[in-house]
């Protein structure tokens, strides 16, 4: 087992070393690659602990392609997603706007993942950034707002809690990015396709191998 492991571990190593080449610039994009990097590490960490180690490393190869193709799609998706304010102020509804309409005409519920926007069309599904703890949430323009001068968007409770953690805060600096048609389907799409490959034992422990 102990050599299995050391073999496993070898192979975490050798991901970030074969994927040193995709470094990126911007900090979005180093964001996305850390991301995508992290599921590389996950599916590396299981690659079948019962093999024999004759046949370990055509295993690894394997992987390496489904890897290497997962990866590319994924920075294919991001490079669709379209940056609308780089640095911005988010507020969040009152209650007392639970069930009134919006300027879309569907009824506000504070508990839905949804905001309003100034300028952008209704049904624009959009990524909330929080600047400061990097916690990132989806939600769908609904409405026209708000009305403050500096802010860009009002999220709705439930949004705002999941992006600070502390609802007290009342408005967060944020990053906003309209997603591409399909985004969240496909995504989803290629994070089961990393499951598919990332099977771990129940007994294994990937917090040993952090590094």
């Amino acid at each position: 087992m102990k050599r299995q492991y050391g073999l496993i571990l070898g192979s975490l190593f050798a991901v970030l070393t074969l994927f040193s080449f995709a470094k990126l610039n911007t900090k979005q994009e180093s964001k996305i690659e850390k991301e995508v990097v992290l599921g590389k590490e996950l599916a590396y960490a299981a690659v079948n602990l019962t093999k024999d180690s004759s046949d370990l490393n055509e295993s690894n190869i394997e992987v390496d392609n489904e890897l290497i193709k997962i990866n590319n799609e994924l920075l294919a998706l991001e490079e669709e997603v379209e940056v609308v304010h780089d640095e911005t102020v988010a507020s969040y509804y009152h209650d007392k706007f639970n069930g009134r309409k919006t300027a879309s005409g569907t009824v506000f519920n504070n508990n839905d993942y949804t905001a309003a926007h100034k300028t952008l069309p209704f049904g624009t599904v959009v990524r909330v950034t929080n600047l400061i703890n990097e916690e990132s949430i989806v939600v769908t323009i609904t409405d026209r707002g708000p009305f403050i001068k500096g802010r860009q968007i009002d999220l709705s409770k439930q949004a705002f809690i999941d992006l600070t953690k502390d609802i007290n805060k009342g408005v967060v600096k944020v990053k906003i990015e309209i997603l591409p048609q399909d985004y969240l389907e496909k995504k989803s799409e290629l994070q089961e396709e990393l499951e598919a490959i990332a099977v771990l034992p129940e007994n294994f422990d990937l917090n040993e191998f952090a590094l």
